[in-house]
């Protein structure tokens, strides 16, 4: 396939009507490009190899009932493109689960248009993302914390729990009402004393410690 120099996405619905609408979503940005799926792509293997999207947003009930009538398996769809789970609102699976199961994000179908677009480009990036509109934080540490998770103060746990869940610096400044340069100092201390490198990291020991559960 050509490329075009923007980031391909495939949304993968029941509803017809959702898929539309995402998809015109989608392509009024100028980094995004909606791949649909044609009336001859009856099976998901070859609709996939053909399209070649880089970012599958998938309501994941209806893609585990797609992959059970395909010759497709999870794991080579994992291969070809980053996953987002685009869960129903009364879906009460943790958003951590997903992540263990291999999508890259998880956001709700009540999300905001904006978050859903930073969303995908940030799992094409390689970040991994979990929405608000998942995942409730909570407001105390939870038992059992380990000590290095004790040594960080509590503007630096909230600005690291935010990270985890996919904010951006302006927005965690807004939320706590400080400049984004400051923030960032949060994020570099909390970072060094817990030694950790990467978002992916961090959202790993997110959910090592709890933060990121209902």
């Amino acid at each position: 396939m050509e490329s075009t120099g923007k980031i391909r996405v495939l949304v993968l619905d029941e509803n017809p009507v959702l898929v539309d609408g995402l998809n015109f979503l989608v392509n009024s940005t100028r980094q995004l490009s909606a791949l649909t799926l044609g009336n001859r792509d009856q099976r998901l293997q070859e609709a996939i190899k053909r399209l070649d999207p880089d970012v599958i947003v998938a309501d994941p009930v209806h893609l585990e009932r797609t992959l059970e009538t395909s010759e497709m398996h999870f794991q080579e769809l994992q291969m070809r493109a980053k996953l987002i789970a685009y869960c129903d609102i009364r879906d009460t699976q943790p958003g951590e689960s997903y992540v263990t199961r291999g999508y890259s994000g998880v956001v709700t179908k009540s999300v905001a248009s904006p978050r859903l677009l930073r969303a995908i480009k940030s799992v094409h990036a390689g970040d991994v993302v979990i929405d608000e509109s998942v995942l409730a934080l909570p407001d105390r540490l939870p038992l059992g914390a380990n000590q290095a998770q004790r040594k960080l103060s509590t503007k630096e746990e909230f600005v690291l729990r935010h990270v985890a869940l996919g904010k951006a610096m302006k927005e965690i400044a807004a939320d706590i009402q400080l400049s984004a340069k400051t923030v960032e100092t949060y994020k570099y201390r909390a970072i060094k004393k817990l030694d950790l490198r990467t978002r992916s990291d961090i959202v790993t020991y997110a959910i090592s410690v709890g933060w990121l559960q209902h």
